[in-house]
């Protein structure tokens, strides 16, 4: 993503932030703004995992949070509470990832250095718990509801107690809503097969999933790594040999091995 873009994106966020009107909220914006928060990826390899993926998924929940409308109206949820907690949601990756090269063949068999993300939280506080505790570090007040939110956003997909996540989820219903529009944000959004398999069929007018994967692989490649790769079929099997996957857009995608070896170059 291009410095332009990330600005772009920064300032749409920051608006939405200051629209709260909570007070010291510009005392958590400095501190964003001082992090790496901006220029993060949103992960090492599953979804948005290049410079400024953080702060895009960070707003994609945001809007996704929209598609549950009728829900949030009749919870009666305040616009506040939405912004807050859904651009804020992941503020614990801050300061977690760490830029750095690994050298991989291109397309013509020279080796190339690329970009690559690494995991190093300096701060192990826990996931949705952590952000909560920074946002509170920074003096912006969130009510019982707004940390519920954040706090159970990962749902069942965290390693944690179950029995803890559905009573959270019981007791505070709104905290399921931040949950789906983060999972809608990675899954059909930020990740390879999500795209193809829902926005394609759109656009394709409507044909079935079958039709939709025979059009598409066609003449549908891919660039990982400095060399492109012909897809392969979503159900197809991974034999290490034939079939590889190798990391596209954040999520791990099966292409034809260039040479029938397994080696992804």
């Amino acid at each position: 993503m291009t410095d332009e873009k990330i600005q772009e994106l920064w300032e749409q966020y920051t608006g939405l932030l200051r629209s709260t009107n909570r007070p010291n909220i510009e005392n958590l914006i400095k501190w964003l703004d001082e992090s790496d928060f901006k220029i993060a990826p949103a992960s090492t390899q599953y979804h948005n995992a290049y410079k400024g993926g953080l702060l895009q998924h960070s707003l994609n929940v945001y809007y996704c949070l929209f598609d549950f409308k009728t829900i949030i109206d009749f919870m009666e949820i305040p616009q506040d509470t939405l912004i807050l907690t859904a651009l804020l949601h992941d503020i614990c990756k801050a300061y977690c990832y760490v830029e750095t090269t690994r050298n991989v063949k291109d397309a013509s068999g020279n080796w190339t250095t690329v970009p690559y993300y690494q995991f190093n939280e300096w701060l192990p506080w826990g996931h949705g718990e952590k952000s909560v505790i920074l946002i509170l570090q920074q003096g912006v007040y969130l009510n019982d509801i707004e940390i519920s939110m954040i706090r159970n956003h990962m749902g069942f997909t965290e390693y944690d107690d179950s029995r803890r996540v559905g009573k959270l989820f019981r007791i505070c219903p709104q905290s399921n809503l931040l949950y789906y529009a983060d999972i809608s944000a990675t899954m059909l959004f930020e990740s390879y097969d999500g795209p193809q398999r829902f926005i394609e069929k759109i656009k394709l007018g409507g044909r079935n999933l079958t039709e939709c994967m025979e059009l598409l692989k066609k003449n549908h490649t891919i660039e990982s790594m400095g060399t492109k790769y012909e897809l392969a079929p979503l159900d197809a099997v991974v034999d290490e040999k034939k079939i590889i996957e190798v990391p596209f857009n954040g999520t791990m995608v099966k292409v034809y091995a260039p040479y029938g070896d397994g080696l992804p170059f």
